[in-house]
């Protein structure tokens, strides 16, 4: 792999992991919540997640998902209904004395399948690493060299992302004192997954490959 090509691919890698999406309101609910220390394990599992998403896509999966319609749209809705479950919770969450900072609320291990299973939701993001991926990658060469360079680098942007995110999670548990704020935050991260769910319902799967 040319050094320009790999620069064009942290480019292009760096533009995907930006947007606010769920993985994003997952590292801030999960550092509102439990502080950001222990909310970076939900980072870990995003970008854990991003790994796993990049090994299907090379692999063929997001190939499989499209010539398989039914098991697209049988993931698809597995992770609407994840989506739509996660949104509920957080809605109807009660409000939480924040102030005792050293009682977390949630293990690390759950924290991490929590980020995991939020970044895995959508089956749409196999066919999305899958455009990027393939189009990074010489089929002509080798293909674990240039996944010994792509794999490490795609971690090393997602990661900081979705740390950065947790960190902004930080400012807004110390703003979140009040049962009334903390209701109104829970309330839009839950309406957030909930929209996004209905997103992913209603939108065409077969514009993530194109």
């Amino acid at each position: 792999m040319s050094l320009q090509d790999w620069l064009a691919f942290v480019v292009i890698w760096t533009a995907v992991g930006l947007p606010v999406g769920p993985n994003a309101v997952a590292c801030v609910t999960a550092a509102v919540s439990n502080g950001p220390r222990r909310a970076l394990w939900t980072a870990a599992g995003i970008t854990l997640a991003s790994v796993a998403h990049a090994l299907l896509a090379v692999f063929g999966f997001g190939a499989l998902l499209l010539l398989y319609a039914e098991l697209f749209h049988l993931l698809k809705w597995l992770g609407i209904a994840y989506l739509v479950w996660i949104g509920i919770l957080l809605w109807r969450r009660p409000p939480a004395d924040l102030a005792i900072a050293a009682r977390p609320v949630e293990s690390s291990g759950r924290l991490l399948r929590f980020g995991f299973l939020v970044s895995m939701s959508n089956p749409k993001a196999v066919l999305m690493y899958l455009s990027v991926f393939t189009q990074a990658i010489d089929p002509a060469a080798p293909l674990a060299p240039q996944l010994a360079v792509l794999m490490p680098t795609a971690s090393a942007i997602v990661a900081p992302i979705y740390v950065g995110w947790v960190l902004l999670g930080g400012p807004l548990r110390r703003l979140l004192t009040s049962a009334r704020r903390q209701r109104l935050f829970n309330r839009t991260a839950g309406g957030f997954y909930i929209v996004t769910a209905s997103a992913v319902a209603f939108a065409d799967p077969r514009r993530a490959s194109g």
